[in-house]
């Protein structure tokens, strides 16, 4: 049996070499990585120290295994820390021999090692084969949860635009509605997974519209007591449809859908909650929602003025609206009128140039409360 001896102090490797040579092997020496890996095709046990120049004894490990995967490796080194040994490891190292090198202890591994030689090879072969499949099984996540990532994100933008496409007045509606509730979530210290699915999931709030008629749907008067009832169903369309998915951000569109219309003392529908039986995105969302509403005009409505916006959720605390949302939401209120009256500034100017004055949040909203 042939061992190579890898190692730059001169003395250890003629020592060791002297010592196997004596005990019955064929040995080669190698001071370098380099010169080592021209003799690796001819040996069956590598002895390889860690710290070489040039090449290290770790990348050594992984060339000769590379080019000679029946070779039993031991990294010989004097360092004992978790990271060079999971470095040899990954690089294919199959024992290590500890410095000042113990003769008799090396000669009793390097016989055991030939011993279980096969074990060995069957070994390096399963992990061989083993790390290529993980491999390709993390390229193959990677591109699933890419692909899976730009799929969900051009779902979630046809479920948006399906509520524009029945009532045009709704889609910017939609979109201040995801981002006033992301940022009551991150007012009220949710976590980052939270607030990032709540922004994505509270615009598909109302996706049930889909399914109500017309003539309810967009009707320039109030509705009457029966049409109401139809409207209110809204709700339970757009949770059978959203429900259905397994995607998180979808399941929590459907539960934002179900109960964005329930209410803190328990007058909301379909199911008439009360209080904290309301799921927290069902809450956030119906202050996100109802300020909206309240500052966009309808066909049956003017809209009213932010101030007022404001002072009425205010007022509802407790009564209709959660407590703790509600401070939360007027703990931006700032914030919320810069961007509402920047919109506003903008939809003014759109609008100038059509020969059109328009109010806060004209043709914006389609919802009825």
């Amino acid at each position: 049996m042939t061992v190579l001896v890898v190692e730059d102090d001169e003395i250890t490797r003629e020592a060791v070499s002297q010592y196997l040579r004596l005990s019955g092997f064929n040995v080669l020496e190698a001071e370098s990585g380099e010169k080592a890996l021209d003799l690796s095709r001819k040996v069956d046990v590598a002895l390889v120290d860690v710290k070489l120049p040039g090449m290290s004894g770790i990348e050594l490990v992984s060339e000769i295994k590379s080019r000679n995967l029946s070779c039993v490796v031991f990294i010989v080194t004097a360092y004992d820390d978790t990271e060079t040994v999971k470095k040899s490891v990954e690089a294919g190292a199959d024992d290590f021999i500890k410095k000042p090198v113990n003769l008799e202890l090396l000669k009793l591994k390097i016989t055991h090692a030939l011993r279980n030689r096969v074990f060995h090879l069957y070994r390096n072969s399963y992990l061989k084969s083993l790390k290529k499949k993980l491999s390709l099984l993390e390229k193959t996540a990677e591109e699933f949860f890419t692909e899976y990532e730009d799929f969900l994100f051009e779902v979630l933008d046809i479920l948006n635009m399906l509520s524009e496409y029945r009532d045009a007045e709704t889609h910017k509606h939609t979109e201040r509605v995801g981002w006033l509730s992301g940022r009551i979530a991150e007012e009220m210290g949710m976590d980052e997974a939270f607030v990032t699915e709540i922004q994505f999931a509270a615009p598909l709030h109302d996706i049930g519209k889909i399914g109500i008629p017309d003539r309810i749907l967009l009707k320039p008067g109030i509705l009457t007591p029966e049409e109401f009832e139809i409207m209110k169903q809204h709700t339970t369309i757009g949770f059978r449809i959203l429900s259905r998915s397994s995607s998180p951000i979808l399941q929590l569109g459907a539960e934002i859908a179900l109960t964005h219309h329930e209410r803190w003392n328990g007058s909301g529908y379909p199911k008439g909650l009360k209080g904290k039986e309301i799921p927290l995105s069902g809450l956030i969302v119906a202050v996100a929602d109802s300020f909206d509403a309240m500052v966009s005009r309808r066909p049956y409505k003017k809209p009213k003025t932010l101030e007022e916006a404001f002072q009425e959720i205010e007022e509802l605390s407790g009564k209709l609206y959660s407590p703790e949302v509600v401070k939360a939401f007027l703990k931006l209120e700032r914030e919320i009128m810069d961007v509402y009256r920047r919109e506003e500034d903008e939809d003014s100017s759109n609008d100038s140039r059509s020969s059109h004055k328009s109010s806060p949040g004209e043709g914006l909203e389609g919802i009825r409360e």
